[in-house]
């Protein structure tokens, strides 16, 4: 996951910081979305991707959480526009909340998905895209 975080740090200009915050967390999302069976194949592909959502899980655990407005907003999309929307405004809220600007992230998004693509192989990658459409940008 090093490989990203320093594309990430290139292209779009973020520390290493807010770049492992805002991966770490995402891959968190994924993981949650995927299922343990699944995310262990990810993640003998994507050396380091534990250590980072470990650190995200961490961070969520000692103050971090889905409260306060981004938190009404995502349950406010969910309720207003639906599974897809919710998901997107998670990711959003979840991304601005590692540091990157609303203008980054789909940037962002782009990137991760590229390289996800290109890590994870066409087999695997259509299996954890299928169980996160709203990543793609695509409906269930």
């Amino acid at each position: 996951m090093d490989e990203f975080i320093q594309l990430i740090m290139k292209q779009l200009g973020v520390s290493a910081e807010e770049g492992k915050s805002a991966t770490g967390s995402v891959m968190k999302m994924v993981k949650d979305q995927v299922g343990e069976s699944l995310f262990s194949q990810i993640s003998e592909k994507l050396p380091g991707v534990q250590g980072l959502v470990g650190a995200s899980e961490q961070g969520a655990a000692s103050g971090g959480g889905g409260g306060g407005l981004m938190g009404s907003l995502t349950s406010l999309a969910g309720s207003l526009l639906g599974d897809k929307a919710k998901g997107l405004a998670e990711i959003t809220a979840v991304l601005s909340k590692a540091g990157l600007s609303l203008d980054k992230i789909p940037m962002f998004i782009s990137a991760l998905v590229t390289f996800l693509k290109t890590k994870l192989g066409n087999d695997l990658f259509a299996n954890v895209a299928a169980k996160l459409p709203e990543l793609l940008g695509k409906s269930k």
